[in-house]
C-alpha cells in the first residue's frame, strides 16, 4: 500500500543555508553559556604578623576538568598544599593546580614582608572552554600580633568567554561565506 502525503512541506533552497548558519551558531555559542563554574577563595586570617601562616581554601563548584592558577603576593612564601603530588606546580609566586572533579583545595603560605598584599587567581574549564577570575583577597602583614578575622571571599562575575570562543567566530564566518557563495551561485 502506498501512502500519499496530502500537504507536503516545501522548504526553499534559499532557507537551507540560513538554517544551517543558525544551527551552527547555536552549537558554537551554547557551550560558552553552559558553564556554571565558580571558584571562591577564603583565607583563615585577614591580618597576620611577619612569619605568620595563612591557610588559603579554594572552593570549586561545577568545574569538572580544568585548572586554577593562583598568584601569591610577593610578601608571602608557599609552604604546602592538600592537592596531590604531580597535579600542581609552583613557579615563583604562581601556583598551578590541575583539576579533575575536585571540590576543594587548600594551600598554606607564610608572611615574610609587612604590607597589604592581594591574592589573585583565575580558573579555566577545559570542557566548556571558559575561564574566569577569582575575586582578589587582601591580607595585611604587620610587625606585631595580628587579628584573626576572616577575609572577604568571592567570585568575580561571569565567564570571560561568554558569548563564544574565537573558534566559534571562525566557524560562523566560514558558514556565512559558504551561504553567500551558495546564494550567488543560485542567482546565476
Amino acid at each position: 500500500m502506498i501512502s500519499v502525503i496530502e500537504n507536503p512541506v516545501i522548504v526553499s533552497r534559499g532557507l537551507v543555508p540560513i538554517c544551517c548558519i543558525f544551527i551552527l551558531a547555536a552549537l558554537c555559542v551554547v557551550p560558552a553559556w553552559a558553564s556554571d563554574a565558580t571558584v571562591f577563595r577564603e583565607v583563615d586570617r585577614s591580618s597576620v604578623p611577619v612569619g605568620g601562616e595563612v591557610l588559603v581554601t579554594l572552593s570549586i563548584d561545577d568545574l569538572g576538568v580544568g585548572g586554577v592558577v593562583e598568584t601569591i603576593p610577593e610578601g608571602f612564601a608557599f609552604l604546602t598544599t592538600s592537592h596531590p603530588e604531580g597535579r600542581y606546580s609552583v613557579s615563583g609566586q604562581r601556583l598551578m593546580f590541575a583539576l579533575i572533579d575536585e571540590r576543594e583545595i587548600t594551600y598554606q603560605v607564610r608572611a615574610e614582608t609587612t604590607g597589604s598584599w592581594t591574592f589573585a587567581g583565575r580558573w579555566i574549564d577545559a570542557v566548556d572552554k571558559t575561564e574566569g577570575a577569582i575575586s582578589p583577597t587582601a591580607v595585611t602583614v604587620g610587625s606585631g600580633a595580628a587579628a584573626a578575622a576572616p577575609a572577604v571571599t568571592g567570585q568575580a562575575p561571569g565567564a570571560a568567554s561568554a558569548g563564544g570562543a574565537p573558534w566559534a567566530i571562525v566557524a560562523l564566518a566560514a558558514a556565512a561565506i559558504a551561504a553567500g557563495a551558495y546564494a550567488a551561485r543560485k542567482k546565476r
